[in-house]
């Protein structure tokens, strides 16, 4: 944990938690006294930034060297600021760009990845996440590290009959990788998919998923909350009623939950869950930003009695 901290301190950054190590291949080292914990910087380029939603780029990534990443692994990822003297980047990317040879950078979540490509969902919040957004093909990256474990390795599947994916905003980028990654095994439970956006035009893969849903109706569901329509989910008993309305049969001691995103929704699901009785192994967390928000007592009750309903309603 310390070395998370640490790393996080030095990107100017929110919360992850993590596990290291670090892709095959012969590499230059990060040293850092009393910095972040050194990583190998591998070389990269971009090969697309892809608009997949209002303000959301995923961000396609060439590797030089094989790499082996999983949706939900946290890395590293480093670009050349445009000019770290000056007043293209903001203070703190730019004061961060100087300490590291003039390149930016900043802990990211692996989407996709194959032995020799990554794929980054990004949310433009900033000038660094604007400046990857607008960023050409071919631009050089860097990127190291390999902290986090991987959504799908992070569920036990011989005691799970249902998972459930809750994310906000960019928190769909892994969790699409992950239900990617899981249908392909036979083996693995259903999954249903909630994740929330503030407008519908932020939707993310919309077609993507709902070719998935079609296509694998007896493993994968997922349903999309407009906050600026419904609210937030845990804002209201009828929102979260998409807790139990699946055709997937499962008891709360048999559901297992992964949360990504906003880390006031992370925490009052977290928090809920909990009261609800479902055990920590069941839960599965990871945290993008506002991981210091005050928890509101009455999302995480109405969290709770939605979640002790976990007898999924399936026709018998």
């Amino acid at each position: 944990m310390r070395c998370l901290l640490l790393l996080l301190a030095a990107f100017h950054s929110d919360a992850f938690t993590l596990n290291r190590c670090v892709p095959r291949a012969s590499t230059t080292s990060l040293y850092a006294a009393d910095g972040p914990p050194q990583y190998d910087k591998f070389q990269a380029t971009l090969s697309e930034a892809e608009k997949v939603g209002e303000g959301s780029f995923m961000l396609h990534i060439d590797t030089e060297d094989v790499v082996e990443y999983e949706p939900g692994h946290v890395l590293a990822l480093e670009m050349e600021a445009p000019n770290a003297d000056g007043d293209d980047v903001d203070s703190k990317t730019s004061e961060d760009a100087k300490q590291n040879g003039g390149w930016m950078r900043g802990p990211y979540t692996v989407s996709r990845s194959t032995d020799k490509s990554i794929d980054i969902l990004v949310k433009v919040v900033g000038e660094k996440s604007k400046l990857f957004s607008i960023a050409t093909p071919g631009t050089p990256l860097r990127f190291g590290g390999k902290f986090k474990v991987p959504i799908v390795e992070g569920i036990d599947t011989d005691t799970t009959k249902r998972v459930v994916l809750i994310s906000t905003g960019v928190g769909v980028g892994p969790c699409v990788g992950a239900i990617e990654k899981a249908i392909e095994q036979e083996s693995f439970p259903p999954i249903d998919l909630i994740a929330s956006y503030r407008t519908e035009d932020e939707i993310v893969y919309k077609d993507h998923l709902d070719k998935l849903q079609k296509e694998h109706t007896d493993k994968f569901s997922w349903k999309a909350i407009i906050t600026s329509e419904q609210g937030r989910m845990s804002s209201t008993a009828d929102n979260l009623r998409v807790l139990t309305d699946t055709n997937f049969k499962s008891g709360l001691e048999d559901t297992h939950y992964h949360l990504i995103g906003n880390g006031q929704m992370v925490s009052e699901f977290k928090a809920g869950l909990q009261a609800a009785g479902v055990k920590d192994d069941k839960v599965t967390v990871e945290m993008y930003f506002n991981h210091k928000a005050e928890i509101d007592a009455d999302a995480v009750s109405r969290i709770a009695a939605a979640a002790a309903l976990e007898v999924a309603a399936v026709p018998q």
